[in-house]
């Protein structure tokens, strides 16, 4: 009960704060480990309903690592300073991949809290009213061919995204639907080792 009456306490002080990216970093520092289930959902022009999966994001700040599943699908790791992918079939790929740099720019922002970080791939615009939300457009010429735009929106909290949005060329929409999360539980490395 007393932690259920602490975590409402938390809330209640965060949400009564501005929002910037400060006080977010510093959030995030202060959570070791998390796990956010996921449903991940595709709107493409070329298809007429829309693609869902479903999947989980693992964070541990000990570790340095953090974990992106589609459940059955395919993973991506950070771990080591490095990105690694592995297809359905639990074969890792490999090869350049613009996305897969801005998909491994975002997670290392989801690992250090620090989103401004993100600047060198993308312009990073916070809310303009104050609201838990950033803009990422992206900078460069070879992103800009597969990302226009990816509007990221956190909890009141501040402990974990609530919905990122991202839009493609052509008007294909992406986006994913965070659950609660779960805070400072145990993740072990071979949690970062792979499938």
């Amino acid at each position: 009960m007393r932690s259920l009456i602490l975590g409402l306490f938390i809330a209640a002080v965060a949400a009564a704060e501005p929002f910037t990216l400060e006080r977010l970093a510093a959030i995030s520092r202060d959570i070791a480990t998390v796990r956010i289930p996921f449903v991940q959902e595709k709107r493409l022009a070329i298809l007429p309903d829309p693609v869902t999966a479903e999947g989980i994001i693992e964070i541990s700040r000990p570790l340095a690592a953090v974990r992106w599943e589609f459940t059955g699908r395919s993973l991506m790791i950070l771990a080591d300073g490095r990105m690694r992918r592995w297809d359905d079939r639990g074969s890792e790929q490999v090869g350049d991949d613009p996305s897969l740099e801005a998909l491994g720019a975002q997670m290392r922002a989801l690992l250090s809290g620090d989103f401004a970080a993100l600047g060198e791939l993308f312009v990073v615009t916070p809310d303009p009213d104050g609201a838990p939300a950033l803009t990422l457009t992206p900078k460069r010429a070879e992103l800009k061919r597969y990302i226009e735009r990816i509007a990221l929106r956190f909890r009141a909290d501040l402990s974990a995204p609530e919905e990122l949005a991202i839009v493609a060329p052509g008007d294909d929409l992406t986006t994913y639907r965070f659950a609660e999360p779960q805070v400072d539980i145990e993740l072990t490395p071979a949690r970062f080792a792979g499938p």
